[in-house]
Formats: C-alpha cells, structure tokens, sequence
C-alpha cells in the first residue's frame, strides 16, 4: 500500500473569522504591552517618592540637631552667668569689721579719709560726717543706703570745717570713696543730686537693686543751695536739704 504523504495542516485563512481572531490577539497583546509598561512606570513613581521622603527627613534631622547643641550652649552659658553673679556677690559679701567706723574720701570736695561715725547726735555731726545708725552699711548684700550728713560751714579745729561747703557743686559720674575699719575700699560714682525737705525722711530708705551712698548738707532751702544763712544750720520747716546719691561701682 503506497505510504501517504503527510499533509501540512494549512490555515485556513479565508475563513470568515479569521482575521478577527488575529486582530484581538495583537489588540491582546499590545494591551499587555501597556499593562506592564504602566507597572514599570508606577513602580518608579513610587520609588521617587520613597527616596523623596527620605531625602525631605533627613533635613529634619539636621536641624534639630543644632537645635538641640544651641539649647544646651545657651543652658552653659546661663550656667556661667549665673555661676560669676554668685562669686562677684560672694567678693561683694565682705565680713562686718566689728567697728562701724567709716572715712569718707570725695575728691570734688578736697575731702581725704575724713572719719564718718555711727552716730546721729549734735555732737557727733559737730566733729564731722556721720551715718545715720538706721541706714545699711556698705559691707551688707541687701539693697543698701549708705546714709551719711555733714555741716556746710561746721566748726574750725575739727572735720566738719567747711566739709560740704561746695556740695552743690558735685556732678554725676564724680567719686566718692568709703573706706572700713578692715581696711576695704568701696568706690561709688555720683548719679543723682537732688533737694528735698526737712521732713522728707524716705531719702533714708534702701533702694530696690541698688547700693547707694547718700551724702546730705542743709542749704537756706530747697531751691536755693548757695546762700549762707540761717537754714544752714537746719532752722524751721523752710530749709532745705540737698541730697548727692551716688552708686556703687567697686
């Protein structure tokens, strides 16, 4: 029996449906060809945008950083302040000497290491500059005033001679000096000169954050400081005081 060639199974490719079938296979195709190019795509977008965030983090992370350095310096620094305020205080917080005895030195006044006593009778103030014994001294941490008064013309043959004779003409930024019986120096410059009346007794009185030395005189009154009459000398409700207020410096 002859052997039959094997026929080759051919397309039939004038058949109706045909070419609608190849058609959707390439439509098929392409749209797979799309789905995997959007997969790529979208991939990338969010690769970008997990390395965006990294890269907006890390910014964060550096600023608080210095944030954090800047707070601690500023603790330091408060830190040192505070630590120099104490030990200035404690330089300032000198021991009392056991005798109150102050020496007044006013170079405007050609005043020398004049003695200035605790004391705030005639007789003292006869003799030269007094403290009134109410008023701080200058060795105390409070808020000091350091009350003092003096005769203008006083008497010849002791301290009081002509000691404030030219307090009126004190100025601010003049020096004055006090000086204890431990031998400590205390250094004030002038910031106010002022005239007040006889009665006026809170001129005495400490003054919140200050330390002040406060050098009083009599003047005729109030608004006149040159004449030397009888208010001099304290006389009636019409004298007048004039006050020189200087601050503490050393």
């Amino acid at each position: 029996m002859p052997l039959m060639e094997k026929q080759r199974r051919v397309p039939e490719t004038k058949r109706p449906n045909y070419a609608v079938f190849r058609r959707r296979r390439r439509i098929g195709f392409v749209v797979l060809v799309l789905l995997a190019m959007l997969a790529v795509a979208g991939l990338r977008v969010y690769l970008s945008m997990g390395t965006s965030e990294e890269t907006n983090e890390a910014p964060s992370e550096q600023v608080d950083t210095p944030v954090a350095e800047q707070e601690e310096v500023s603790q330091e620094t408060a830190d040192e302040e505070e630590k120099a305020a104490e030990e200035e205080e404690a330089e300032r917080a000198v021991a009392a000497p056991e005798d109150p005895t102050l020496y007044l030195t006013v170079p405007r006044l050609g005043v020398y290491g004049h003695r200035v006593l605790n004391d705030s009778s005639g007789w003292a103030l006869d003799l030269g500059a007094i403290k009134i014994p109410e008023s701080g001294f200058p060795w105390e941490k409070e808020d000091t005033n350091t009350y003092m008064a003096c005769h203008r013309i006083g008497w010849p043959g002791t301290e009081s001679y002509n000691q404030c004779l030219n307090l009126p003409l004190m100025q601010k930024g003049d020096e004055v000096f006090l000086q204890d019986t431990n031998g400590t120096v205390y250094k004030y410059q002038v910031s106010e000169v002022f005239a007040i009346r006889p009665f006026d007794v809170w001129v005495a009185d400490p003054l919140p954050g200050r330390d002040v030395v406060s050098l009083q005189t009599c003047t005729e009154n109030p608004n006149d400081w040159w004449t030397l009459g009888p208010g001099l000398f304290g006389g009636g409700p019409e004298s007048g005081r004039l006050v020189v207020r200087a601050d503490r410096v050393t």
